[in-house]
């Protein structure tokens, strides 16, 4: 029933959407962010390193100047007069009056640099004129040389005597130096700021000697270069220091002592390359610090960086970078704005992502408020009501509940029955008594859930507590809630009942499928059985092959069983190998030919092609591989329908000592889509379920994954809609030694092979050749051959149109249906062609699997058999015997104990399950009494417990039913154990007859199936006299299995519905009414019979 769409239901709904929403969206969002943030750091660090290489650029360009000054100051100490005599002529620039000087320029040779001669009075240049022209000359020179060889701009240098007003420049007013041209505004700002400087150092200087102090503050004059900034020159500072002239050079016209200084100019703009290359702002401020002379370049006060490094700060990105001689400190400063404008992309991004969330937000919000808020305001009211009904509920609840405040412990909130057992009332404290206020410490102190085991209510009764803190009404509380555990015993035994319910029914599940393994496979042994038996008798072909046909439909009824089996095995983890030498020829002709008849209704050419390479024998698990064959032949065959089904077994690669054999199922059917591969060995998984044109359970290729992974392999598809499939895998398979038979002789035989496909043709062609005859597949029309000839239709549908065939002629179909006059029939297999062509020529008529008709070589075994059910006990017993065994028969495992004590036995075999005394206690019993001599389980449980059971018993080994007699006889002979005299126990097997036609009850089996079904019946009317369920329901079960094996289906099913009605009800009034009916229905129907 759909459950309604109510409020709450639909916030439910809508929140898990928007959980799925938000962590499908979250992922996308944590990569883009951390996309942004890596990319923003990437930009930030490209920002840092482009800063830290303008500030070493910039510190090396004033290293430069530095160095320039100081080389020139070294040169100016030793500059000899005699170098200062050339003629150098002076003119006058052009200067506005408002500047109050004169500039003269003075230049050598229009190659050589120009200087400029300023002085405040043209009277005074002229008088001094020729010396510092050449002087000029000399510095032009010096400072083309240097600049021209250094990495940097050059700059400006500046010659000012502080003695008087005259000063120099190189390069001269008006020429280039650098990126910039010096303007005669510049020149003088210079000048000023030289002089002006010069003074304010000489006042300091002056001021701390007359104040006695030491003064720190000497005059440019060491070699140090002294760097201080000047207001009037804005953006840059200026390095002196002193020439070092000789006073020849320079002398002033008032005769005083020359004081001449050289100073550069420092201008950021000049070495920010970065700026005029790319034409924009490097940064967005900047600021010079020099260790001793302070703030040099930058708008005071600078950005409060502490240490070197990058920082971010409400005013922008900030970056303090020092030099290495810890002189130079940048500090440079990048607002935000400037740096999202130099990289648009990033707030774009984040942008777009910002509108594009609050949009779907918007959007998200007012879906949300119209179909969850709207519905949830609606329901407020249906709220208030459910509130109260909680209130209501939590009153008359069996369990005490209160709420304490914190600190103090008031009962806040408490329903009666709380108030009852704690004699407290809402708003006041609980009783001021020890145990109570060791109860409220713990409790108001939690700072989590927690419980106290046992606490004593007021009436003294014990009470279990449960509390976790939690808010209630605005205020910090804590939650109690408080069980009567006097109850605790009754809870704890419904819990022990639960447990012994649950173990129960898993006992009873496994106890179902070991039942349900007994109960089929019981008849199924007597039916199985029975059919060997019948084998051994004499035989014409066709019924042969009509008892083969039964045999192998009742061996795959069988394997049907053992599928549902090997679920359950599965799921325990008990499936496992059984290795044995096999024929994987023999295993793979007989599962096609098992197939033939089901093949043959639907028209379909199903044939194997064996590699002639294929080993004789091999060591590996022959009922498993036959198992995987015969369920990929029913699918295939299934699913086909119309063209062919062919089973292929070739030889590999050898790996570690395996030879892989190739094994493959190819048919022409409907074809698997390519979503349906994928879940083919998924467990009830049914491609066209929905059709219901195939029947199947769905567990069959389930299995077979699981037991190709068992043999180290798996299986492998292809398919294609429409043009068929093909199953295959490669079993590693070691080859047994010793066990090849003698192939037979076709020596001289000329044969010609015709079927309906080439492959079937040429393989069988590829066999008969390996076996000595010259063998070819037959053309059409066939060729003139001649009486010794032999031609071999295998499973030829054409007609055989023998009118003009001399020779012999062979027929292998499917069924091998009995020879004509000219013609031998025999099975498709190699090997029966083989026999055929023998039997054709030489009359030699013995076909392969005779052998097996005929009797088995003697045992000679004394054998006492405990087996309960009398149709078993007599199949076991024929069986026995015609191994050469001397059997003699026990109903349980008491009587088998008594007749141990009577005579000498070579072997036990022993059903498991039986009255009065089963398997495992019989052995036990006999192995107390110090028995050596091998015993064997017989049982219809093929789980592996069963055998473990076995096995702990003290058994030697164990058999599941139906058992053949090749598996007996295998036991028999592997369980080591001897005849007591092996010449008087070869007797050879009974003599059996030809059967006449049998009634529903063999005349063999009359007798005894009615004595022992009048016993039962006698035994079922005492069950129900003396009301005894458990006689009754093994009665019941002892006759059921023997009606099955008569197929009475009817009564079976009467039995089984009383036994179901025993296990339900018990033998109450109507199970008493149904088993006197029961009762009379056997008696009829044994007067019947």
């Amino acid at each position: 029933m759909r459950k309604p769409d109510t409020p709450f239901a639909r916030i439910t709904r809508t929140s898990r959407w928007l959980n799925f929403a938000l962590f499908g969206i979250l992922p996308f969002a944590l990569i883009l962010i951390g996309a942004l943030y890596w990319g923003l750091n990437r930009i930030v660090d490209q920002e840092r390193d482009r800063l830290k290489l303008d500030f070493s650029i910039l510190v090396g360009y004033i290293q430069a100047q530095e160095q320039f000054l100081g080389r020139l100051r070294a040169h100016n100490a030793s500059l000899p007069e005699e170098s200062l005599s050339t003629t150098i002529n002076l003119h006058a620039t052009e200067v506005p009056e408002r500047f109050g000087m004169q500039i003269f320029e003075g230049q050598h040779t229009y190659a050589e640099m120009a200087f400029s001669l300023a002085c405040e009075q043209a009277t005074d240049c002229p008088t001094a004129g020729r010396r510092l022209a050449n002087l000029g000359e000399f510095v032009a020179d010096f400072y083309s040389s240097f600049w021209a060889a250094s990495y940097y701009p050059a700059s400006t240098v500046f010659l000012v005597n502080q003695a008087d007003s005259i000063s120099m420049s190189v390069p001269a007013v008006d020429a280039v130096s650098g990126y910039d041209r010096l303007s005669a505004t510049a020149f003088l700002a210079v000048t000023d700021a030289v002089r002006t400087e010069l003074r304010r150092l000489q006042t300091v200087r002056q001021r701390l000697i007359d104040q006695d102090l030491p003064s720190h503050r000497e005059l440019p004059g060491t070699g140090r270069v002294h760097w201080f900034r000047s207001d009037a020159l804005s953006g840059s500072m200026l390095g002196i220091i002193y020439a070092d002239m000789p006073q020849s050079v320079w002398s002033t016209a008032q005769g005083r002592t020359s004081a001449v200084y050289a100073t550069t100019q420092f201008n950021h703009q000049r070495i920010n390359i970065f700026e005029k290359t790319l034409r924009k702002p490097l940064h967005g401020g900047f600021w010079l610090t020099h260790r001793d002379e302070g703030l040099l370049l930058g708008e005071a006060p600078g950005p409060a960086a502490s240490r070197d490094g990058l920082e971010y700060t409400a005013d922008g990105i900030v970056l303090r970078v020092t030099d290495p001689s810890g002189v130079w400190t940048g500090t440079y400063r990048i607002s935000y704005g400037a740096f999202f404008q130099d990289n648009l992309w990033l707030p774009a991004i984040a942008g777009l992502l910002l509108l594009l969330s609050l949009g779907a937000g918007i959007v998200s919000s007012r879906w949300y408020s119209r179909h969850v808020i709207a519905p949830a305001s609606n329901a407020q009211r249906d709220i208030v009501e459910k509130e109260e009904f909680s209130r209501t509920l939590i009153e008359t609840a069996p369990v005490a509940l209160c709420v304490l405040a914190r600190p103090m412990g008031q009962v806040v909130f408490g329903n009666s029955l709380a108030l009852q057992w704690l004699g407290a009332e809402p708003g006041r404290e609980l009783d001021n008594s020890p145990k109570t206020n060791l109860f409220l410490r713990q409790v108001l102190g939690a700072t989590g859930p927690g419980t106290i085991a046992s606490f004593e209510a007021t009436d003294g009764r014990p009470l279990y507590v449960a509390y976790a803190p939690t808010r209630y009404n605005n205020q910090d509380v804590v939650l109690c809630a408080f069980s009567d555990i006097s109850a605790r015993a009754v809870i704890e035994q419904a819990l022990t009942d639960a447990k012994r319910e649950a173990d129960k029914a898993n006992e009873a599940k496994s106890t179902f499928l070991a039942t349900m393994s007994h109960e089929i496979r019981t008849p199924l042994y007597g039916v199985l059985g029975t059919l060997q038996l019948m084998s051994l008798t004499a035989l014409d072909e066709e019924q042969r092959q009509h008892l083969e046909r039964m045999q192998s439909s009742s061996a795959i009824l069988l394997q049907l069983i053992s599928d549902v089996l090997d679920i359950t095995k599965i799921e325990a983890g008990q499936l496992a190998l059984e290795y044995s030498d096999f024929n994987p020829r023999e295993l793979v002709e007989e599962c096609t030919n098992a197939y033939a008849a089901m093949a043959e209704q639907k028209g379909l050419l199903l044939f194997c092609s064996v590699d002639v390479d294929v080993p004789d024998w091999m060591t590996g698990d022959p009922v498993r591989i036959r198992q995987i064959l015969s369920n990929l032949l029913s699918n295939a065959i299934k699913f086909s329908d119309s063209g062919h089904v062919i089973v292929r077994l070739t030889v590999g690669h050898v790996l570690d000592g395996k030879t892989h054999l190739r094994l493959q199922v190819v048919d022409t059917g409907i074809g698997i889509p390519k979503e349906g591969q994928a879940q083919l060995f998924v467990p009830f998984y049914q491609i066209d379920s929905g059709s219901h044109t195939v029947r199947g359970a769905g567990i069959g290729l389930s299995i077979c994954a699981r037991l190709a992974g068992l043999m180290g392999t798996s299986i492998r598809v292809t398919s294609e809609l429409g043009l068929g499939s093909s199953f295959s895998l490669d079993l590693p398979l070691s080859v047994a030694a010793g066990q090849a038979a003698s192939p037979p002789d076709l020596s001289g035989m000329n044969v010609y092979v015709r079927s309906p496909h080439h492959e079937l043709s040429d393989n069988v062609c590829q066999w008969l050749k390996r076996w000595g005859a010259a063998a070819a597949p037959a053309s059409a029309p066939l060729p003139a051959g001649t009486p010794d000839d032999i031609l071999v239709d295998v499973l030829y549908t054409g007609g055989a149109n023998l009118a003009d065939w001399p020779g012999h002629h062979v027929l292998a179909s499917a069924s091998g249906k009995p020879p004509t006059a000219r013609t031998v029939k025999v099975i498709a297999s190699v090997e029966h062609i083989a026999a055929g062509m023998l039997a054709a020529v030489r009359g030699e008529v013995a076909l392969p699997g005779d052998a097996d008709s005929g009797a088995y070589t003697p045992l000679g075994l004394s054998i006492l058999v405990a087996e309960d059910n009398p149709i078993n006990q007599a199949t076991l017993q024929h069986q026995l015997e015609q191994l050469g065994c001397e059997v003699t028969l026990a109903s349980d495992g008491a009587e088998a104990l008594m007749l141990w004590g009577l005579a000498r036995y070579d072997v036990v075999l022993t059903d498991v399950n039986m009255p009065r005394m089963n398997g495992y206690e019989l052995v036990q019993a006999l192995r107390a009494q110090g028995a050596t001599v091998p015993v064997i389980g017989v049982t219809a449980n093929a789980m592996r417990e069963e055998e473990e059971r076995c096995l702990a018993a003290g058994m030697t080994s164990w058999l599941v039913k139906p058992i053949s007699l090749s598996t007996l006889r295998r036991n028999l002979q592997g369980s080591g154990a001897q005849p007591a005299d092996a010449a008087e126990a070869a007797a050879q097997p009974r003599a059996t007859r030809q059967p006449e036609p049998e009634p529903a009850v063999p005349e063999k089996y009359r007798a005894l199936f009615i004595s022992t079904m009048e016993a039962d019946v006698t035994q079922m009317v005492r069950a129900l006299e003396i009301n005894d369920q458990r006689l009754l329901g093994r009665t019941l079960h002892r006759m059921r299995g023997a009606l099955s094996v008569m197929q009475m289906t009817a009564i079976t099913e009467r039995l089984e519905a009383l036994e179901d009605l025993l296990r339900g009800t018990g033998l109450d009034a109507v199970a008493q009414a149904e088993g006197h009916a029961v009762v009379q229905l056997l008696r009829n129907t044994l007067a019947e019979i």
